[in-house]
């Protein structure tokens, strides 16, 4: 398994510099006050792609422990994909020589993360020690002078975030190296909180840099509010299809762990809905995404024909129209049967061991969901 691995986390680096092909969609959210600037798109979508970066590692590790070389190539192409769309969103802000600076530093920062995870899941503590200290040594002060500069950072405050960053992905691939599915799940989680929280402090001062690029304010109320239910929406998908590949493969006490995960995560989805829509819809949506969830887990696990048929009408007959529902009754037109096929598509993959494209299909789906975010912040009001 160390020479796949190896080969796969080589071609971290060469993937890294090709374009990407996936796009999250950029809807039009506009009602809450300030979420349809040009400052909020900056927050959402670096927010959200910050976040991304913490779900494709933590999923490189899963398919790293369980030695599926087929899912972890498709997972370092979208670790690529995440790099590239990063590098534009500042590109774009710092100017093209600052941004290749950042890129560089980026990428060098993928290859020590994948160096350090194949190292400790293949019990090489040489290599890992090795890993981790190009990660203290070189990407963290490298990357925060690269972001510091251009965007009037102090070095101290890129360093504590960076060094965060380190340490909780640290931690939970050391979770998954120690086969302790219930600290890796609360792990993973914990350092997507962090991440998200450094893709909105990049995004502030992106905007207070270029204040004539990106028009708002950032750091307003309702950008952070659609870029903390965006997240928590992309947080939702991508453990929802770590929840239904843990089931489909049959790891028990994974699945158990990720489904706690994501009940979780369905509360704060509920919270952050709550928080624009009132009390009542926050609970509402808590009901209709946890009945989505159960049935999207139970299609994934279904030992029969008979069994997974029954799933599959639940979500396209119960489920997946209750949501639609929900959502209309707040004003929001959404095509949740795409969302609900998209992600079966997903499950699918699992079932079938199409590892190779499971990656792309899992951010199309998390994408969608993502823009179901978007359109509930264009509603409230």
């Amino acid at each position: 398994m160390l020479k796949v691995l190896a080969a796969c986390a080589a071609g971290v680096v060469c993937l890294a510099g090709c374009a990407s092909t996936i796009a999250l969609p950029t809807s039009s959210p506009g009602r809450m006050a300030g979420a349809n600037s040009p400052a909020a798109d900056v927050r959402a979508r670096m927010t959200l792609l910050m976040g991304e970066h913490t779900y494709v590692v933590a999923k490189l590790t899963v398919a790293a422990a369980t030695g599926r070389k087929d899912e972890f190539g498709s997972y370092a192409d979208l670790l690529a994909a995440n790099g590239a769309d990063v590098s534009g969103v500042l590109t774009r802000a710092m100017g093209e020589t600052a941004g290749q600076k950042f890129t560089e530093s980026w990428t060098r920062g993928n290859s020590f993360f994948v160096d350090y995870m194949v190292a400790v899941i293949t019990r090489q503590q040489d290599l890992a020690d090795a890993a981790m200290l190009n990660l203290n040594t070189v990407y963290v002060p490298q990357l925060a002078q690269d972001l510091s500069t251009p965007l009037n950072i102090s070095t101290s405050a890129t360093n504590r975030m960076l060094t965060d960053q380190v340490t909780t992905t640290k931690q939970f691939i050391d979770d998954a190296a120690a086969g302790s599915p219930n600290a890796f799940y609360a792990d993973v989680r914990a350092a997507y909180a962090k991440s998200t929280a450094m893709g909105g402090s990049l995004a502030e001062a992106t905007v207070w840099k270029f204040p004539d690029r990106y028009p708002g304010d950032a750091a307003a109320e309702g950008p952070k509010t659609r870029a903390q239910l965006d997240s928590e929406l992309q947080e939702h998908a991508y453990l929802l299809s770590m929840t239904t590949d843990a089931g489909s493969s049959g790891a028990t006490a994974e699945a158990g762990a990720a489904t706690s995960a994501l009940q979780a995560n369905a509360q704060d989805v509920s919270r952050a809905i709550g928080s624009v829509f009132g009390t009542q819809a926050g609970t509402q949506a808590a009901q209709v995404w946890s009945d989505e969830d159960k049935y999207f887990v139970a299609y994934a696990s279904a030992a029969g024909d008979a069994a997974k048929s029954g799933a599959l009408n639940s979500l396209n007959e119960t489920s997946t129209p209750a949501l639609a529902s929900f959502l209309n009754g707040l004003h929001v037109t959404a095509d949740v049967a795409s969302v609900t096929h998209q992600t079966i598509g997903v499950i699918d993959d699992q079932r079938a061991k199409s590892y190779a494209i499971v990656a792309a299909e899992d951010r199309q789906s998390a994408a969608l969901l993502i823009s179901i975010g978007d359109l509930l912040m264009g509603a409230a009001g």
